[in-house]
Formats: C-alpha cells, structure tokens, sequence
C-alpha cells in the first residue's frame, strides 16, 4: 500500500486504503487481473495512475478498459435554450424539433474539471449545525454532548481543518483590533489639547483680503526686501545678459490713432 498519504484525505482513502485503487467499470477476468497487478505494484511505480485526490496531487477519473468513464448521454434531450426563440415548450411538445440552423443548449453529457474547496463530510456538517442550533437555543454550557460527537465523528483532517479556520479567524480579528485601536490614538499633537484650543478660523480667512490687504503679495515671501536689494538683482540679471551675449529687444511704441471722435452718439428722435 501507498505510504504518502498526509493528513486532509477524502473519506475514499478510508475505504480502499490506498490512492490506486484503479477503479474499472468494465469488468472481466483481464481488466480485474490488471487492475490488481497495477494496484499491487503501485507504490513502486513511477507512471502510477493515482485515482484518490489528496494535497499533492489531484485523482484521475474511474477507467472503461483502457480508457476513462464518460456516462451515456440522455436518450431523450431537452432543449433547455436556443439561439432563435421557436415557442418551444419542452413539457408539452409530444416531438423533439430539430433545426440543424439553430444553436442549442443541451444538458450536459460529460463532466468537466474544476478546482474547489475540500467539502466536509456531510456527517460532520450536520454535528456542527446542531452544536450551533444548540448554543443559539441553550447556551455553550449546555452543549457538552454535541462538542464531543463533533470530536467523535468528524475525521482528523476534517477537525485540522477547522483548527485552521479559527486559527485564521482569530488572526484576522487580532490585526482587526490593532488598527481600531491605532485609529482611536490621540496623536503627540493634540495630546493635552481641547477643542478650545482649535481656532475658530474658516477657509475664508485665507483669502488675500484678510491676510495682507495693504500689499501685492497675499503671503510674507516678500515683506523684508528693500529697494537697494532690488536694485542689486536688476545689475546682476544685466551683467548675466550681457555675458551670455543675450541682447535686449528694443520696444518701440506703436502709434493707435484716436478713434474715439468719430462715432459722435446722436439721440435719436422720439417720432419721426
């Protein structure tokens, strides 16, 4: 028998004792001989056809011979939709209509794999839902007897499972907890303080009337300048332009004549 076998197997590995056992549907003296030879010789055999899914490695399908198992499709089909509405009633209709221009969907004649999550045997959900129907009714004190029958029934990969689950549950609460409490801190700044201490200015204070109304600038980038440390800029930026041989345009002014004297406003009558 196959000794790989970790924790959190199905209850099929209960029942065959092994993940090959090389189920075949097809039955005669040869396919029987075979699959007890390929059974015995399994833990040996790298090319292995494991049928029992387990943590590493997913189960193949039940075997026809030397093929797979696929059902037989359903001797009479049901046109559960169509591409083109036909009014077709498939509970009333006495005759299966066949239109070969039409796409249908039939039910389904194969199975297809998918990954999910291990279910629990269905055994053990029902002794969890009567511990939880009992603490919801009578309290956890009193629930004793249907604690220990979840101990008793449910297997030992089912109970490592649901160890985790609370182990993950109480991490995330933990981590949960820590940010409420590092929202709830006060920060260093307003340690000692009140909400008398908060001003009572809004965001029309900030406007440029009411910080420094008797100036051109609204901040105080430029209050401490004298005219003498305006004058040095001019003379450095002159000396940097003339270095760079960069030549300052002339600007002549331009002459717009007065037109303002020939459109004269004339009243116009009030009757004519």
């Amino acid at each position: 028998m196959s000794n790989d076998n970790p924790d959190g197997q199905p209850l099929d590995i209960e029942y065959y004792e092994t993940n090959y056992p090389y189920l075949n549907v097809k039955k005669n003296l040869l396919n029987n001989t075979l699959s007890k030879w390929r059974r015995a010789i399994a833990p040996y055999n790298p090319f292995a056809m494991q049928q029992i899914p387990n943590q590493k490695r997913m189960g193949m399908g039940i075997r026809n011979g030397n093929g797979f198992y696929f059902p037989d499709p359903y001797p009479n089909r049901v046109n559960w939709s169509v591409f083109f509405p036909t009014h077709y009633d498939p509970l009333s209709e006495q005759h299966f209509s066949n239109h070969g221009w039409q796409t249908r969907k039939d039910a389904p004649m194969f199975t297809a794999l998918a990954i999910r999550a291990q279910a629990l045997p269905r055994g053990c959900v029902r002794q969890i839902e009567q511990f939880k129907r009992c603490q919801s009714v009578n309290g956890v004190t009193k629930c004793q007897e249907e604690a220990d029958n979840i101990i008793s029934i449910c297997p030992k990969w089912a109970l490592e499972g649901l160890k985790e689950k609370k182990k993950q549950l109480d991490k995330i609460e933990a981590i949960q907890t820590l940010q409420y409490r590092s929202v709830l801190e006060v920060s260093p700044y307003n340690k000692g303080r009140t909400v008398k201490d908060v001003s009572d200015k809004t965001w029309a204070d900030g406007h440029r009337d009411n910080l420094r109304p008797d100036t051109m600038w609204a901040d105080e980038r430029y209050t401490n300048i004298t005219q003498a440390e305006i004058n040095e800029a001019k003379k450095r930026v002159a000396a940097r332009d003339k270095s760079s041989g960069r030549v300052k345009e002339t600007v002549y002014p331009v002459h717009h004549p007065d037109l303002s004297s020939s459109h004269l406003s004339e009243d116009k009558p009030l009757y004519p």
